[in-house]
């Protein structure tokens, strides 16, 4: 008991090995990261397979809560794009309505005692902002050309003052994708040290045994309930952040705002 209450709340972040293949002389190592990646996104494959039209049986019953749920979401992910991209961008709505369940799943999963969040890993926030930057700075190339280099310099910029504003823009269009990718890891992790902090302490007043442990105990359980409630917020609020500032930058890259 005492080394639980004792343990460091950032080992629930740590990658470890949980099996090992051997396959023609390669051994693949699975870690906790991958197993959990793995299985929510499993887990959100079939989610959408059984709402889809055509599948399953939710899917054939078009008035259940999941179905309505389902077209409400993408409702709101259409009328998000639409504002920021007009209606040019209805090819995006695909890639962002993913983008955002697997954020979304990924973030509220890590709730799950013993489950790993997968999203609190800076490795893959930032692999995955720094691929939609590239990707989003691919798409503004092909469209705009060389005129895409206008992005790095303000309209109305006296001439003497170009290059470093050039360099300036420059330094401040590749933070994009590390604050994009910090900010959505540093927020799932500093709850979930508090989540396991305050879990922690917790459990230790309900088994120091004392009278006085009966009284003080409901204290942090309540705290401790509604801790979760907030970072249940928090992971749909960083789920939103994302894909909102994911859309913006595409459309800085479209319209060369």
């Amino acid at each position: 008991m005492k080394e639980w209450v004792s343990s460091n709340p950032l080992e629930q972040f740590e990658i470890v090995e949980v099996a090992r293949i051997s396959l023609l002389g390669f051994n693949l190592i699975i870690s906790n990261m991958a197993l959990f990646a793995f299985v929510v996104l499993t887990l959100l494959t079939l989610a959408i397979v059984a709402i889809s039209p055509g599948y399953g049986k939710l899917g054939r019953t078009g008035g259940s809560d999941y179905r309505l749920s389902a077209d409400s979401l993408y409702g709101f992910i259409i009328k998000m794009v639409q504002s920021q991209l007009g209606e040019s961008g209805g090819k995006m709505i695909p890639f962002i309505l993913t983008l955002f369940l697997v954020l979304l799943v990924c973030n509220t999963s890590g709730l799950v005692p013993y489950s790993f969040t997968v999203t609190a890993q800076f490795v893959i926030s930032l692999a995955s902002s720094s691929a939609l930057m590239i990707a989003i700075t691919a798409i503004g190339v092909q469209n705009h050309g060389f005129l895409f280099m206008s992005l790095f310099v303000p309209s109305g910029t006296p001439l003497p003052l170009v290059p470093l504003l050039v360099v300036i823009e420059t330094v401040s269009y590749v933070a994009r994708a590390i604050s994009l990718g910090v900010r959505l890891s540093a927020n799932l992790i500093a709850g979930h040290i508090l989540l396991k902090i305050i879990a922690t302490f917790t459990l230790a007043i309900f088994m120091s045994g004392s009278a006085l442990s009966v009284i003080l105990a409901p204290v942090p359980l309540i705290f401790l309930i509604l801790l979760v409630s907030l970072e249940l917020g928090v992971a749909l609020l960083q789920a939103y952040v994302f894909v909102l500032l994911t859309i913006n930058y595409m459309s800085d890259a479209l319209y060369l705002h």
